[in-house]
């Protein structure tokens, strides 16, 4: 019994070096006037999923007034998985991003955790623009949590505003976005970032950007650009790999 013990201690140590273990996660985004209960479907598909958690890219709220921070608190309160929320514009019309810090009890609106076997930085954006100051906290943080190292094997990094690249073109952004954008793949290759996830554009797309998977998911409910459809994204991570799959949302009845 004991020698069993020990063949089934060491072989789940093996898979676990291997990351055998496969798992996912969903990502929404752009759920603020929501008019067609799109949002609330998406939290009852996670919760009744294997998906682990909900990373939201942001526009939760429209203005990001008091009331409506209680309106999202009663919608989502039902909801029993982790929610990892990103900072948008929307949030900042009226509120503050200590407004939101505070809601969501975060350390800040750039933050960062690991879960499972990856890691995971949250950039705020929201303004449109990736100061210097940003990207240098994105610099260190990913320095200090590479692949290989502490059982990491893939890395995310999130934010609101997808970055300037060959298929993407995000409204909203300081003049000089596309440079701060170039900055950013510096950053990124240099730490081999696996997925970038966005919001704010309304839709749904999915690229490549210099060997870094990039996925904006943003039809969680507010108005859609013309051809897209509402949804979400289930993200698979298995052996240090990723596999995006974007599941639709029909509107509900009315």
């Amino acid at each position: 019994m004991r020698m069993t013990r020990v063949v089934i201690l060491a072989l789940c140590a093996l898979l676990w070096a291997g990351h055998a273990f496969a798992w996912a996660f969903a990502v929404c985004g752009d759920s603020r006037d929501d008019k067609d209960g799109i949002f609330p479907q998406i939290l009852s598909a996670v919760d009744a999923s294997d998906m682990e958690f909900l990373l939201h890219t942001g526009d939760m709220v429209s203005r990001g007034t008091p009331g409506e921070w209680v309106a999202f608190r009663d919608l989502t309160a039902a909801f029993r998985k982790p929610l990892r929320p990103v900072i948008g514009n929307h949030e900042i019309y009226k509120g503050t991003r200590g407004d939101f810090v505070r809601f969501f009890g975060l350390p800040g609106t750039s933050y960062s955790f690991t879960h499972q076997d990856a890691h995971f930085a949250i950039v705020d954006n929201a303004g449109g623009v990736l100061s210097d100051n940003t990207l240098a906290w994105l610099d260190r943080d990913l320095a200090a949590h590479p692949a290989g190292k502490d059982g990491v094997s893939v890395i995310v990094v999130a934010m609101h505003v997808p970055p300037r690249t060959a298929g993407i073109s995000p409204h909203g952004v300081v003049r000089d976005y596309e440079e701060q954008s170039a900055k950013l793949l510096g950053i990124l290759k240099r730490h081999r970032v696996d997925l970038i996830l966005c919001g704010h554009e309304h839709m749904h797309h999915d690229e490549v950007w210099e060997g870094i998977r990039v996925i904006v998911s943003g039809g969680a409910g507010a108005p859609l650009v013309p051809l897209q459809r509402y949804g979400f994204y289930r993200i698979d991570v298995d052996g240090g790999r990723i596999r995006g799959t974007f599941l639709p949302v029909k509107p509900s009845a009315r």
